[in-house]
């Protein structure tokens, strides 16, 4: 790293709210997952790590004060010897739930399973990348481990700046904890794992899997639902070559009962109207102290998991459509991808989507509490059912 030459850039106000979520819903990671068949060598994913991260500075950040600097160390390749994923309960799994490394400012790391199926897992700290930025990431380590070059991702910027030079059309909505849940609420105690996390896989991709399940979502709970939808901000600048978090949010506030196309037309007009942008501003609250940070996160917990009022009903993500064709490497072919969002404590359920090969895996991260397990395998169900009915 060369002084002023590095790659570098601040740390945004969204990016700020994501540190005391380390401490308070650990490890706090999204990590998208690659099964398949066949086998890695070691030593070509290490070396296909460091020629991605080389094209890919935003995988090598450390923080230094207020910015993100390319620290110039690739992410950490971590082989688990005979290890397989502990289905179905995974927030008790002892991979998915170990900190990341080699060191603690660490905030990209690659894990390479060799129990059947062998299984990449890439694993990133939400403070550094969003989820598009962390599917350009990975895509990066598969061209190189395919011999082909890395994309290139030189832009230091994240949705600060761009917000700032494409500018806001609006007020952010105000997040006012009201919204219930459609897993309802259960008291936490120590006996219970805080979080829930959870993979289904769905035998079709059919159209509009992101409105149709908040529809559901809609359906199962009380009242009016907020759902939240990350956009991602690059669709405003085509030309951006950035993974650094790049997502702002689109409410969707849905009455039980509204049919799916409508909540489609619903997710159109927010696009064209660009109200993602607005909720920038929102963000600013992360400027105080993160002691006091971490006290509005709890207490945003708090009224959540006791009283079933949450800033949001849940956050809901589509991730995009992949090929076995186009991510396969020499010796190993993708099975599937799916993508297990970081743990958190001021939404209560957190949901990702992707599409494989003509199936959709469904992913969740679940704040937990007394009876809310069984709650969710119920509406995990109803989800699936819903979803290989529509395909």
């Amino acid at each position: 790293m060369n002084g002023s030459k590095a790659f570098r850039r601040p740390v945004s106000t969204t990016e700020r709210m994501y540190f005391p979520m380390r401490e308070l819903a650990p490890p706090f990671l999204m990590q998208l997952v690659v099964p398949g068949s066949g086998n890695i060598a070691p030593e070509a994913l290490r070396q296909a790590v460091i020629m991605a991260a080389d094209a890919t500075p935003g995988a090598r950040l450390r923080r230094h004060g207020a910015e993100w600097i390319d620290s110039g160390i690739a992410p950490a390749v971590r082989v688990v010897d005979g290890h397989r994923l502990s289905y179905p309960a995974l927030e008790a799994d002892p991979v998915l739930t170990s900190g990341i490394g080699p060191t603690p400012d660490a905030t990209v790391e690659v894990l390479l399973l060799t129990g059947a199926p062998t299984t990449l897992i890439f694993r990133v700290f939400h403070g550094v990348m969003d989820g598009i930025g962390m599917v350009a990431w990975v895509t990066n380590v598969l061209r190189a481990l395919r011999g082909e070059d890395p994309v290139p991702q030189p832009d230091p910027v994240a949705d600060q700046e761009l917000v700032a030079k494409v500018g806001a059309p609006g007020r952010p909505t105000p997040m006012i904890p009201r919204y219930r849940s459609a897993v309802g609420r259960g008291r936490q105690h120590r006996d219970l794992a805080p979080h829930l996390l959870r993979h289904r896989r769905i035998e079709a991709a059919g159209p509009g899997a992101l409105a149709r399940v908040c529809a559901l979502l809609a359906a199962e709970t009380p009242g009016t639902s907020r759902i939240m939808m990350p956009v991602d901000l690059r669709r405003h600048d085509p030309t951006l070559r950035s993974t650094a978090n790049l997502a702002l949010p689109l409410f969707l506030d849905i009455e039980p009962g509204r049919d799916w196309t409508a909540i489609k037309d619903q997710i159109k007009t927010g696009l064209r109207e660009r109200r993602e942008l607005n909720q920038l501003a929102s963000t600013r609250i992360t400027l105080v102290p993160d002691p006091v940070n971490r006290g509005v996160l709890r207490t945003t917990n708090w009224l959540g998991a006791r009283l079933g009022r949450n800033l949001a009903s849940a956050t809901v993500s589509h991730m995009g459509r992949f090929t076995a064709e186009d991510l396969a490497v020499p010796g190993f072919r993708p099975t599937g991808l799916f993508v297990l969002p970081q743990h958190s404590v001021a939404m209560p359920l957190l949901f990702g989507l992707t599409e494989f090969d003509g199936h959709t895996d469904l992913t969740v991260s679940a704040r937990n509490g007394a009876g809310i397990e069984a709650r969710l395998e119920a509406l995990l169900d109803r989800i699936v059912a819903m979803l290989e009915l529509a395909g």
